[in-house]
């Protein structure tokens, strides 16, 4: 397990429709936490809501969510955060469950890490590019290609 800060921005909700005979009023989101991490580590989580603010079927939603929670690094127990989207009808009296889906934060994760490294390869090679410049390897190298080449011409 690894502390992994995760930080989204949630801009909103298209083409919703209502399971049942009323129209989708003000639809939020539910974003279970525990659904990433082991029962005994998931008592000091709390599940994070979106507030119910703008009515219809495309609510806009442009929220913020940021979280710390331990993560399984093993690629075999990637988490996944688990999301439904409920109504708030008459004033949050009824939240009638509209649906639910699953975003793949281990395999987001897997992904970063592996970019990083990457990047991280790619600047050590320029820093050993540029040290060996500085040092004049490179320099010598490309005169001794360059009189080859003339010596080759005559």
């Amino acid at each position: 397990m690894k502390e992994f800060g995760v930080a989204m921005n949630i801009l909103g909700l298209r083409g919703l429709q209502s399971p049942g005979l009323l129209p989708v009023k003000k639809a939020f989101l539910n974003f279970n936490l525990k659904s990433m991490v082991p029962p005994k580590l998931g008592t000091d989580l709390n599940n994070i809501r979106t507030e119910p603010k703008m009515p219809g079927t495309d609510p806009t939603l442009n929220t913020l969510i940021e979280f710390a929670a331990p993560l399984p690094v093993d690629i075999l127990f990637c988490p996944r955060l688990s999301v439904s989207v409920y109504d708030n009808i008459a004033m949050g009296l009824a939240q009638p469950l509209i649906g639910s889906f699953v975003i793949p934060i281990g395999d987001l994760m897997h992904a970063l890490i592996k970019e990083r490294n990457e990047e991280t390869q790619a600047l050590e090679d320029v820093v050993g590019a540029v040290r060996k410049l500085v040092a004049g390897e490179l320099l010598a190298a490309s005169f001794k290609a360059m009189a080859k080449a003339k010596l080759e011409e005559e």
